[in-house]
């Protein structure tokens, strides 16, 4: 490897990012991962191995596309500030192995992107330290694409890794991790404390392990799926058969009688239903709207 700048001490971060004529921007979320240890436990996490395509999202100043690039990775590291992008392919010219790449996380085409930059391969992992204001959104984008991952390592804001989670009556459970839990198993690894980023956040956070689960669902399905589960908690005081009638405009028996269908109670509240019962409810909605055409 080649001599690269200390990224865990915040003297060399400022000086680098002073020889670039850049500034942390709060607005975007820019606080820099600076521990060593976390960025190792990270990179062991992804079980990278000889030649494997990685897809860092929020490289930051690349203190983790360093740690990926020293166990040979192919590494495509996708960033959106375009100066933090003017530092990072200036830092990583030596690193062969490492493409550092210009693009909005939650506009990307995944497969496109994975396809341009790696060819014909089936799967890749996942590595990401997003701007937590985008935490959510990213991971829509992600599931509704279905990117193809086969093991994915994120840092979140620990409130958002503890609804990704979150079993059906937990307080923190909703429409993200339904969706989250039905693509995949997710697991939080380790919670990391506000002081290994400069500057220092004002949240804790913690860092997990998602992968992806045989989806239970075929691709109409699915579509139905979404809109059953955003719709329903868009107004989690709503009881289902509410936000059924809302969402699909059919009549209150018609939707009541597809809620019993699935073996669930009209007045059931979203929160109460496991990822089971809304893939199945799901199932039995889109097969009904089908066939009512």
């Amino acid at each position: 490897m080649p001599d690269l700048p200390n990224m865990a001490s915040p003297r060399e971060v400022a000086l680098l990012l002073e020889r670039f004529g850049l500034k942390p921007l709060p607005g975007r979320g820019q606080n820099f991962l600076i521990d060593g240890n976390v960025v190792q436990k990270i990179a062991a996490a992804l079980e990278v191995k000889r030649g494997e395509a990685v897809v860092e999202v929020g490289p930051g100043l690349g203190a983790l596309t360093q740690a990926l690039a020293g166990l040979d990775a192919r590494i495509l590291a996708l960033e959106l500030d375009r100066g933090l992008v003017r530092l990072l392919q200036e830092l990583m010219k030596p690193l062969a192995a490492v493409t550092v790449v210009q693009g909005d996380a939650l506009q990307v085409d995944w497969r496109a992107l994975c396809r341009s930059y790696f060819g014909a391969v089936t799967a890749v992992k996942l590595v990401s330290n997003l701007p937590y204001n985008i935490s959510s959104p990213f991971m829509y984008a992600l599931l509704k694409q279905n990117f193809p991952f086969s093991r994915a390592v994120l840092m979140f804001q620990k409130e958002v890794a503890e609804r990704i989670v979150a079993p059906p009556g937990d307080g923190s459970y909703g429409g993200l991790s339904v969706l989250c839990q039905y693509y995949a198993a997710g697991k939080i690894l380790f919670k990391v404390s506000s002081r290994v980023f400069w500057p220092r956040p004002g949240v804790e956070s913690a860092v997990m392990l998602l992968t992806p689960r045989e989806k239970a669902l075929s691709a109409g399905e699915e579509a139905f799926f979404w809109r059953v589960v955003q719709g329903s908690f868009q107004q989690r005081r709503k009881t289902l058969l509410n936000s059924l009638i809302k969402v699909f405009s059919w009549p209150r028996e018609t939707a009541a009688g597809l809620l019993r269908q699935a073996l669930i109670e009209p007045s059931a509240r979203p929160e109460t239903l496991s990822v089971y019962e809304f893939a199945k409810l799901s199932r039995i909605l889109y097969n009904y709207d089908r066939n009512s055409d």
